[in-house]
């Protein structure tokens, strides 16, 4: 398996950055004024507010986790990838040619 430790890390920053964007937007959302409704729709409207306001929420941080995960997967492969080498290393003291 190939893994591009820059594409990862970009695609990491990527969903940190959509992870940003969203909280904003759910901020936003939730601070959406309800007032000002007729009293059949206002309890209506503050859920429909507070309804969004958590899914937007709940896809930032889906984003954020999306983030670390990718920046967890990336140092493991990375310290892998250190170990094998170290290991190739250490093995070619052992390993010579035979006629």
């Amino acid at each position: 398996m190939q893994v591009v430790p820059l594409s990862v890390g970009r695609a990491a920053r990527s969903w940190d950055e959509q992870h940003l964007d969203v909280a904003a937007a759910a901020g936003q959302i939730g601070a959406a004024p309800v007032h000002g409704f007729p009293d059949a729709v206002a309890g209506a409207a503050a859920r429909f507010v507070a309804t969004w306001q958590r899914h937007a929420a709940a896809l930032a941080a889906r984003a954020e986790a999306t983030a670390d995960g990718l920046r967890v997967t990336l140092a493991d492969h990375l310290r892998t990838d250190e170990a094998v080498g170290q290991d190739q290393l250490v093995l070619r003291g052992f390993l010579h040619e035979i006629r």
